[in-house]
């Protein structure tokens, strides 16, 4: 049976809120992901909490939003879970254009993408997946199942390389369908998802890619200033919930940045220029061109021999 419940109003928590699985108790953070440094968000914005079966356990979830059905499956990362602020935050923000559900599963990967079918099964929804770090990879892994009718993935700080062997992890990607679009949010001080790396790696994907590129942000989604890293993390959320309406083909280069002249978060829009989010920019090829020219020492006179 689903057990139904309303979210808790700001500065109020139910003992859901507190939970934790067993497995998770006691253990060590694992490198790629920050999220339980952090204390759960407060929930500021009405959020149905209910539970749904997972075999003889339970699955938590949030949905945000009025639709009856979500725009977006998503989860959160290896550590974490619904209400810690990466993930939260994420979910508030989408949830002001759309409706998105959010489950939370344990550290265990493919642990993580099963329930990521139990909750497609549940919903009797697949169009949409997504997750952050360890969640964005068991997103990719539930996408490419046979039976599997997804259209969008929505990965927030892929982990492209493993923290402690920093072994690549592209394999999930470069298997990703050609009819598939995915949408990377990515910090450029992400240490296990460095941005060159990934243009490569989008380079070889069958599938269409878009890349929103937060400066200053890492791994956990954290920056600075402080006191706007939540609003950062909910405008994350709300360009990915446009992002799956009014994608265009031709413009999928994107940056969010913090403007401390205006003391401002500054999203500049997409670009249309593909060549940039592959990080090749014919402008400064050209530079290139001219200063290779200019380091080069002029060519030397050829001695003619005595006659």
């Amino acid at each position: 049976m689903v057990r139904t419940r309303r979210a808790a109003v700001r500065g109020e928590r139910s003992s859901d809120d507190a939970f934790e699985s067993t497995k998770d108790k006691g253990s060590s953070l694992p490198s790629e992901d920050h999220d339980t440094t952090e204390q759960p968000a407060p929930l500021d914005h009405e959020a149905k909490t209910f539970t749904i079966p997972f075999g003889d356990k339970e699955l938590r979830c949030q949905f945000h939003g009025t639709a009856s059905t979500p725009s977006l499956i998503f989860t959160h990362g290896a550590g974490g879970g619904i209400t810690t602020p990466a993930c939260f935050e994420f979910a508030h923000g989408f949830s002001s254009h759309d409706s998105i559900l959010t489950f939370e599963g344990n550290m265990n990967l493919k642990s993580r993408t099963k329930a990521f079918n139990t909750t497609i099964e549940h919903v009797g929804f697949d169009k949409a997946l997504g997750g952050r770090s360890m969640g964005a990879r068991a997103a990719c892994l539930a996408t490419i199942q046979d039976d599997r009718r997804t259209e969008a993935l929505v990965l927030v700080s892929f982990p492209l390389v493993s923290g402690k062997k920093g072994e690549s992890r592209e394999n999930a990607l470069l298997e990703l369908p050609e009819e598939v679009d995915v949408l990377f949010i990515s910090g450029d001080r992400d240490s296990m998802c460095d941005l060159p790396h990934l243009r490569s790696v989008i380079q070889e994907m069958k599938a269409r890619c878009w890349i929103v590129t937060v400066e200053g942000a890492d791994h956990g989604m954290d920056w600075r200033p402080k006191a706007c890293v939540q609003d950062m993390r909910r405008r994350t959320g709300s360009i990915a919930a446009e992002w799956l309406r009014y994608r265009e083909a031709g413009k999928r280069y994107s940056c969010l940045s913090w403007d401390a002249n205006a003391e401002a978060i500054q999203f500049d829009g997409w670009k249309d220029d593909v060549q940039t989010m592959l990080g090749v920019n014919d402008h400064d090829d050209a530079h290139e061109d001219e200063d290779s020219k200019e380091q080069q020492p002029p060519a030397k006179k050829r001695k003619r021999g005595k006659k």
